[in-house]
């Protein structure tokens, strides 16, 4: 099969074969299904843009990426985050190119045109009389997106004005999502500038991978793992194969990585997280929250389509005791086998500050650019691509039918909401991801 201009919705039944569990290479080499996937996902779904703690103040701004789109997050003058398209509504000129900062408005470096905080055009280069009144520059404000919202401080836009509330949307991945980043009255803050680096992949084998891929933690990570936390392969594997993965709805998933029952007592518990905040997390969450937190390893999310998360804890030294931290990422798309992997670290604003310094560096070295767990992730997609981006590489399909075993074993007794599978090697979770995208594809 291939995709051409006149490949329509119905044909993606074919791409994503939802009783078999494979999927067809060409979602992630196509350039049409690319080009597709632009107007009809990430034109149409909520997408992360930042976190509340980047712009606390008037005129505070940061500037972003919806997918292909360069935009700019603000605080405006009316207290309210604004998410506007960055590329001046005059001749499309880019109109913020720094990174972050406070300012009263911006300004095209071309012909001068000066735009408020929410976007609103403020002034053009000449006076507007010289128009004689022919033209209506109520028109020419930014574009803005149809609507921005907040949950657990981390802030999502969408350009699509008959989107679900952004409430709605999350789902039952809520309550995951206060687990890891609502679990203090403070909430959590972003630590540090976010990295950026080119990983020769489709965007979505990232967000597939933290939706989440438990089989290749062993075989890919299972030397680090083992190094860095101090436990044995035997205990790595036992953990994967039996911890839950979590379906939340709506292509939110994830798994929950914990120490086995018969180990609780080698470890304590809440290990790696500050004495401090354990007694704010018992008091702010809930105690099936408490329960995952207590003995987790690593919780591993994607929200649909882009916007993923990692919990996990690290200890690079061998007499040290590990050190938790958060990182969320996006995988902004750039061509079909390219992806631009923007990433951040968050810690609970309580937190000491040398305990949030010992924080970030455990997710540097194990999440980042030059991190331990990303080398080896980006290096097993860069393969997957080399390996189906050839007439016959295109042709074959992924397999994910470790699904076909699981899908229908439910944990019927499970505390948390959504639908779960006994193992993070269930990939039914994985694969859902693939599902919530042929929906968006084809509607």
């Amino acid at each position: 099969m291939r995709v051409n201009e006149n490949f329509g919705p119905k044909d993606f039944d074919r791409l994503v074969d939802e009783e078999n569990a494979t999927a067809s290479r060409l979602i992630f080499t196509d350039e049409t299904i690319f080009k597709m996937e632009q107007e009809k996902v990430f034109a149409k779904a909520w997408l992360y843009v930042g976190h509340e703690s980047e712009i606390l103040n008037v005129g505070d701004y940061v500037t972003r990426q919806m997918a292909t789109d360069p935009v700019i997050l603000t605080r405006g003058e009316d207290g309210k985050a604004h998410v506007l398209h960055n590329a001046c509504s005059h001749r499309g000129a880019i109109v913020c190119n720094k990174d972050s900062g406070n300012a009263r408005g911006f300004t095209c470096p071309y012909h001068g045109w000066v735009f408020g905080l929410d976007g609103s055009l403020k002034a053009t280069a000449d006076d507007q009389s010289v128009y004689e009144g022919k033209v209506d520059f109520s028109t020419l404000n930014l574009k803005k997106t149809a609507r921005v919202d907040s949950y657990a401080g981390l802030i999502f836009a969408t350009w699509n004005d008959k989107a679900p509330d952004l409430g709605d949307y999350l789902g039952d991945a809520r309550w995951y999502l206060d687990m890891y980043h609502n679990r203090t009255p403070g909430g959590m803050e972003i630590i540090g500038e976010p990295q950026r680096w080119i990983a020769d992949a489709n965007w979505k084998l990232g967000a597939l991978n933290f939706g989440a891929d438990g089989p290749h933690a062993v075989k890919v990570h299972g030397p680090v793992t083992v190094a860095a936390i101090g436990v044995p392969m035997s205990l790595v594997r036992e953990s994967l194969t039996g911890s839950p993965s979590v379906s939340m709805g709506n292509g939110h998933n994830g798994i929950i990585s914990q120490v086995p029952a018969e180990y609780h007592d080698q470890f304590p518990p809440y290990l790696g997280s500050h004495p401090d905040m354990v007694e704010l997390y018992k008091k702010h969450l809930g105690p099936e929250q408490n329960q995952f937190l207590s003995y987790l390893l690593a919780g591993v999310q994607t929200m649909f389509p882009n916007f993923s998360s990692i919990q996990s804890l690290m200890a690079f030294d061998p007499m040290g005791m590990p050190v938790s931290f958060m990182n969320i990422r996006v995988w902004q798309p750039v061509s079909p086998t390219k992806t631009e992997i923007w990433n951040w670290f968050l810690v609970d604003k309580e937190a000491p500050e040398d305990f949030k310094r010992e924080s970030m560096l455990s997710g540097i070295r194990s999440f980042s650019v030059g991190g331990t767990f990303d080398q080896d992730d980006s290096e097993a997609w860069s393969s997957i691509t080399r390996g189906i981006n050839g007439n016959i590489g295109q042709q074959g399909d992924v397999n994910f039918q470790m699904a076909l075993a699981f899908r229908d074993k439910t944990i019927p007794d499970f505390p948390g909401p959504g639908r779960a599978y006994p193992s993070n090697y269930a990939e039914v979770t994985e694969f859902d991801v693939l599902l919530e995208w042929q929906k968006y594809m084809r509607s």
